[in-house]
C-alpha cells in the first residue's frame, strides 16, 4: 500500500501535518479582498476553514459571488 493510499485511509486525514499545512497554504493565496471579507464573516472559525476549502477551488469571481452569498445568510 503506498503512503498516500495509508493517509487516505486514516480517520484522521485532515489532522496530520502535511493536511494542515496545506489549506494553510491554499488560504495564503486567497486574494487580500477576499480574505478580508471572509474575516469579516459573522461565522464560526470552524465554518471559514470550511469555507477556504470551498473557495480553494473556485475562480475569482466565483469566490465573491459565494461570499456574497454568504454575507447576505449570515451577517
Amino acid at each position: 500500500m503506498s503512503i498516500i493510499s495509508d493517509y487516505i485511509n486514516n480517520e484522521d486525514f485532515e489532522k496530520t501535518e502535511e493536511v494542515k499545512a496545506y489549506w494553510k497554504r491554499i488560504y495564503s493565496v486567497l486574494r487580500k479582498d477576499i480574505r478580508e471579507k471572509l474575516q469579516n464573516l459573522n461565522v464560526s472559525e470552524e465554518k471559514k476553514k470550511s469555507i477556504i476549502k470551498e473557495l480553494a477551488f473556485l475562480s475569482d469571481k466565483k469566490q465573491i459571488k459565494y461570499l456574497e452569498e454568504l454575507y447576505r445568510i449570515y451577517n
